[in-house]
């Protein structure tokens, strides 16, 4: 079954499918996990400290012993080059995981306007395809047993995303296509969040970890004033999933997860039959989903499709759109503010009536 994207109004019958393909993917178990940290040598943003951060979680949280932190020299003149040979050496021929991540400045090429990769002196420039090209959406042979999760802790990160092969590929961002970071030497960096969420999630007794539950803490542990994470698979929708190292006595003491508790409010478009069938048909689906999926429907409009207003955590957001395509709204926290207005009369009929069939659904 494919898992491309849908598109934003789709028949019923067809999102059941691509619902059931998003909550069914399981992830690969692989022979080899290696970790390759990209950096700048000319660096005044704290990379350096940034990738002892991300190598100590790796083997820590994660027991990766293979983890290179690769500095891009000085006196180097092509350093795209420099990195894509070291990227080669990762590549084996039994099914692997390659955690690619860039630590460091980001700006927006004006020629290419996609994602660069940018020294302290800006006298040293990558592409970020230099590396996506080959290595992420490349087809051929010698890399279809290397799936690939890249975390880019730069400004303008989002603007790496483009498009996927057919295999497991998935990007972490600081930020999306238009925001800039705040490094490790202006307050907390988003390698020092990231690391803060991964023993969050270990400590919680996880035996592993998928990067859609990652995204879900990062979101949680996010101060106010910090852009959202961004959190795209590329690939298939198979899950990428970190086995966790058994814990020890030289385990860091407990960290806490974020009071934080946001969640994702985001918008569906179906089609495929009367008002009234799409709209049974739709919440009598969302019953049948594991628990761990919990989607619940805000409320519901009637247009050229049917319109519905959904809510779900950060995790089950970002399985979702590894195959639909589940337009974002707004991050938010409580309950609704409309829905606990003791007079409902200038709410519109359609939401009544959601509200009516739920309630005629309960148990």
């Amino acid at each position: 079954m494919s898992t491309t994207p849908t598109s934003a109004t789709i028949p019923i019958d067809e999102f059941q499918a691509k619902l059931q393909e998003a909550v069914e993917a399981r992830g690969e178990i692989y022979r080899s996990i290696q970790v390759l940290i990209i950096r700048f040598e000319d660096d005044a943003t704290g990379a350096d400290e940034d990738a002892k951060t991300f190598s100590g979680c790796m083997k820590d949280v994660f027991g990766i012993d293979d983890v290179e932190d690769f500095a891009i020299e000085r006196t180097s003149k092509s350093p795209g080059l420099d990195v894509c040979k070291r990227i080669m050496t990762k590549v084996l021929s039994v099914k692997s995981l390659l955690i690619i991540a860039y630590i460091g400045h980001g700006i927006i090429d004006i020629e290419s306007n996609k994602l660069q990769l940018i020294s302290e002196n800006g006298n040293q420039k990558m592409l970020w395809s230099d590396i996506h090209d080959p290595f992420l959406e490349s087809t051929y042979d010698y890399i279809q047993n290397l799936d690939v999760l890249a975390v880019l802790d730069c400004c303008y990160a989002d603007s790496a995303i483009r498009a996927g092969g057919n295999r497991s590929v998935q990007l972490l961002a600081a930020c999306d296509e238009r925001s800039t970071v705040r490094s490790r030497t202006g307050g907390v960096s988003f390698i020092q969040r990231f690391r803060q969420a991964a023993y969050v999630l270990k400590n919680a007794g996880n035996l592993s970890i998928n990067i859609e539950s990652l995204f879900g803490e990062l979101q949680r542990l996010k101060p106010p004033n910090a852009p959202d994470a961004v959190h795209k698979i590329i690939g298939n929708a198979r899950p990428l999933v970190l086995p966790l190292k058994h814990r020890s006595s030289s385990t860091p003491g407990q960290l806490m997860s974020s009071s934080n508790e946001t969640s994702v409010l985001f918008k569906i478009s179906l089609t495929g039959g009367p008002t009234d069938m799409v709209l049974s048909d739709f919440l009598q689906l969302i019953t049948t989903i594991p628990p761990e999926f919990k989607i619940t429907v805000e409320d519901a409009f009637e247009s050229n499709s049917v319109v519905f207003l959904c809510r779900a955590s950060w995790e089950t957001f970002a399985r979702l759109r590894s195959t639909l395509d589940c337009v974002f709204v707004a991050s938010v926290k409580g309950p609704s503010l409309i829905h606990d207005l003791p007079d409902k009369s200038s709410r519109r009929s359609f939401g009544s009536r959601i509200e009516n069939r739920q309630a005629g659904q309960a148990p």
